[in-house]
């Protein structure tokens, strides 16, 4: 069965891979500083969106476990007990032990268990992607308020802001 590290490899979003995407959204470009403020709002709302989902598949997964474990523990009893019955020296009795590793065998069950394990792994893969979202704007306004320090001690930043709050002045 494929793993779900091997399916991240073949996933695309808009033409580029996964691991490109989550990289480029989470990466500082310090040269242009004004492009990465602009583009985090939109990223946040995007891996927030994705998150949304991956949290829905979770949740659903989990809820909807106990009743397919029931419905298999019945199909299973039953078949059990039809094959005991039909044994000439099997008594009819079926053990809850004998029920438990049916379901647990069952083809069904392990595939059921392998997407609630994917989903939830993709829950928190897309939890770490927001963390990773929330620093990177951290960082960007603790960048912005140093590069208007430094623009501060400049001459010739420190001479327009000068003439622009001359200008503004005189439009009073």
């Amino acid at each position: 069965m494929r793993g779900r590290d091997d399916k991240d490899k073949d996933d695309e979003i808009n033409g580029l891979s996964v691991g490109a995407f989550v990289k480029d959204s989470v990466d500082i470009e310090p040269m242009a500083l004004e492009q990465e403020y602009q583009r985090v709002p939109s990223d946040l709302a995007y891996w927030n969106e994705r998150y949304a989902r991956a949290l829905k598949v979770h949740l659903t997964c989990k809820a909807g476990e106990k009743t397919y474990e029931a419905y298999l523990k019945i199909e299973h009893r039953e078949a059990l007990h039809a094959a005991r019955e039909g044994e000439k020296s099997g008594s009819g009795r079926v053990t809850e032990s004998m029920v438990e590793a049916a379901v647990l065998t069952d083809p069904r069950y392990q595939k059921f268990q392998d997407e609630r394990v994917n989903a939830e792994v993709e829950k928190v893969r897309i939890a770490g992607i927001l963390d990773a979202l929330r620093a990177k704007k951290d960082m960007l306004v603790s960048l912005g308020a140093h590069v208007r320090q430094e623009m501060e001690g400049d001459p010739v930043v420190r001479a327009a802001h000068a003439d622009a709050k001359r200008y503004r002045e005189s439009q009073r």
